[in-house]
């Protein structure tokens, strides 16, 4: 739902932006090179409260249109910046500058044109983001106030903010009447606003990318309260149905895969952050191999034929008159539309050490293939699940989950780290596969092998591929060098995507027949 809301705010399209939602961020961030990537932080708890952008809550239930607030203005100013900021004007005026106040008077200028882009087309979301500004601005004059007095006079201080506030104005109604292409005009404004010490407030609102955020909060400011109305509120409220909905839907994954996890080594199992950006882009420069890819391995039968094919399917005229004619019950009259098969159940699982770093951009091409043919060859009758491993194992795609946006958005979002537990993923999937009475059980090891973090991981490595075997699951490894090969059901290193797409055709269909 915030991607949806982003890109219908921003008018861009989700191939040509990145966006994740984490709840390892503090406060959002933008990177503008080399492709715009937001960073939105989500609800996350410490030390008992409920935290999001600096602020923290003693109770959830109280305090989540409060949470949900902030986390939708961050949402819809990002948003902006998506739609109206265009980086590459501030470029060479940046150049020697101190990169702290470059950047804050960059933020400056473009947070002023957010602002008058969301007052003009997003009225509704706009007056309620000022509600939420007036209630911070009202805590920091506070503070501020409070920190000048400490060193000068009443008089002095009430007239010295009244100045600064006067000349904001005066700058921003400039900033609004100057072409934001006028490279010219724009360095004039931010030299401006570079050299002077008093416009930009030491004070950033916390649902903002700023550059100054902190990269570690010092002191949180608890129990505040938003009241918000409108769309605004009714937006905020979807918002926390589908969180609390995703909690309890991680929450019964991570108990279930929990009680399986205890004697293995990883340091935690969690779920990839979603890019559903990254993962269009994957789509698109693959789908000429992924349709390949899925027809052939759906009609690839996986099960001996016995009897009569079934009077069902697309009816063939000309085949139905010659039966007829020859009163020959034996011919074929329909067109079956899919091949006989079995149940089967995969688990394609991905390593992300940091070993993989110089091959992986391929080989995610391969992995997002392999993803889309494992739906269409299990769509009807099989369940199939996608995981990363390095030190942690991660899951993309659940066995019980559907293939649907949040899902593809995690193999979008999948990032290379850590060291690399290839016993460990094994086995875990091997436990993973074998609570289901499936005959037809197949492990995809996507790695190129480096078994790196653990004591003997060679020999465990192979220890756990045995295993699996001997359970009756199949287990293929796509990226391993020639020669480290024979523990496997099948193994081929990885030769480009054209070249592995169809090995990989020849190994699957290969082993159907031999289960056959």
């Amino acid at each position: 739902m915030g991607h949806s809301l982003f890109f219908e705010i921003s008018g861009r399209k989700p191939i040509d932006i990145d966006t994740f939602f984490l709840d390892t961020q503090y406060f959002p961030k933008i990177e503008y090179e080399p492709r715009m990537t937001v960073f939105f932080p989500m609800p996350r708890p410490i030390q008992g409260l409920e935290t999001i952008q600096g602020c923290a809550f003693s109770n959830v239930e109280e305090s989540q249109n409060t949470i949900f607030s902030l986390y939708l203005a961050s949402i819809c100013h990002a948003a902006g910046h998506a739609k109206v900021t265009n980086f590459k004007i501030y470029k060479k005026w940046m150049k020697d500058k101190n990169k702290k106040r470059a950047y804050e008077t960059f933020e400056y200028i473009e947070d002023v044109r957010v602002n008058e882009f969301l007052k003009n087309d997003f009225p509704e979301y706009h007056n309620e983001i000022k509600k939420i500004e007036n209630l911070f601005n009202m805590i920091n004059d506070q503070t501020e106030l409070e920190n000048i007095k400490r060193n000068s006079k009443k008089i002095f201080s009430n007239r010295f903010i009244s100045e600064i506030k006067s000349k904001r104005k005066e700058l921003e109604d400039k900033i609004l009447n100057t072409d934001p292409e006028n490279e010219k005009e724009i360095s004039n404004i931010a030299d401006i606003i570079y050299e002077s010490s008093n416009i930009i407030s030491d004070y950033n609102y916390p649902f903002t990318d700023h550059y100054s955020h902190p990269k570690r909060i010092e002191k949180w400011l608890e129990d505040i309260t938003i009241t918000t109305e409108g769309i605004f509120y009714d937006t905020v409220q979807r918002f926390t149905e589908v969180w609390f909905e995703q909690l309890k839907r991680r929450a019964k994954v991570r108990k279930k895969y929990g009680g399986i996890t205890e004697d293995l080594e990883f340091d935690k199992i969690d779920f990839a952050p979603e890019n559903i950006g990254e993962y269009l882009r994957l789509k698109n420069a693959t789908h000429l191999f992924l349709k390949k890819m899925s027809s052939q391995m759906k009609m690839t039968p996986n099960v001996m034929d016995e009897g009569m094919p079934e009077d069902m399917g697309l009816l063939e005229m000309q085949a139905a008159i010659q039966a007829v004619a020859a009163q020959n019950n034996s011919i074929q009259i329909f067109e079956q539309d899919d091949y006989r098969r079995i149940e089967e159940e995969w688990a394609i699982v991905v390593d992300t050490s940091s070993s993989m770093r110089l091959k992986f951009d391929e080989m995610k091409k391969f992995a997002i293939c392999l993803g889309e043919a494992a739906n269409e060859v299990n769509s009807k009758n099989g369940k199939w699940g996608f995981f990363t491993f390095n030190n942690n194992f991660t899951i993309v795609k659940d066995h019980y989950e559907n293939f649907d946006q949040h899902s593809k958005s995690r193999i979008g979002g999948i990032e290379i780290k850590g060291l690399s537990f290839i016993a460990d993923a094994v086995i875990l999937c091997s436990r993973i596969l074998e609570r289901e009475n499936i005959e037809r059980r197949y492990i995809f090891l996507i790695t190129d092998g480096q078994a790196l973090g653990t004591y003997e991981a060679d020999v465990k490595m192979k220890e756990a591929v045995e295993a699996a075997r001997k359970k009756g699951i199949s287990v293929v490894a796509i990226g391993i060098p020639t020669g480290v090969t024979k523990i496997f059901s099948l193994c081929m290193p990885y030769e480009g995507l054209r070249k592995t797409v169809a090995r990989f055709l020849g190994a699957y269909t290969n082993l159907a027949g031999d289960d056959l």
